[in-house]
């Protein structure tokens, strides 16, 4: 994880006024992801200590009641919250482990799963393409939603995020 130093201490300096701040919330930050590692698997480090670092981020303001100048300067200095590179990270990382979920699946309900949410197809339409009843293709759907979230819940991202 020390090869991120670095490049999440820059992350840091740019969402805090205070040098000395910022090298303690990578700190806290580091010693917040040991202690996460030591209870389960991290599968992305990087993007852990992103997330553990703008929880800290967020808590230091709120603590110093500054939160609202906080989302006020950013509202109208920086990019929009959906082009910052964490976000884009976040967002390419939880891509990726939908893809890896989905392709963890059994056949018939990554079969449903992929013909309902990606493809668009309604659970009737799926029905026949499958061949199988209408309660079996919903079946399938929620079965594989729930797999997914399951899978989903190891890595601690929620897909309602």
């Amino acid at each position: 994880m020390l090869h991120f130093y670095e490049e999440l201490k820059s992350y840091i300096q740019k969402n805090v006024k205070n040098k000395e701040d910022a090298i303690e919330i990578v700190q806290e930050t580091y010693t917040k992801a040991l202690e996460f590692e030591s209870k389960s698997i991290i599968k992305n480090k990087r993007a852990l200590l992103y997330k553990i670092a703008k929880n800290i981020i967020i808590d230091n303001a709120r603590k110093e009641k500054n939160y609202q100048n906080v989302l006020y300067e950013e509202e109208n200095h920086s990019i929009p919250k959906e082009e910052q590179p964490e976000e884009l990270i976040f967002d390419s990382i939880q891509k990726d482990l939908l893809k890896e979920a989905v392709e963890k699946l059994p056949a018939k309900n990554k079969q449903a799963f992929v013909l309902h949410f990606i493809k668009g197809y309604t659970k009737q339409q799926i029905a026949q393409i499958m061949g199988i009843s209408l309660n079996a293709a919903q079946k399938h759907i929620r079965r594989a939603t729930e797999k997914i979230k399951e899978y989903l819940s190891l890595y601690d991202w929620d897909i309602n995020e």
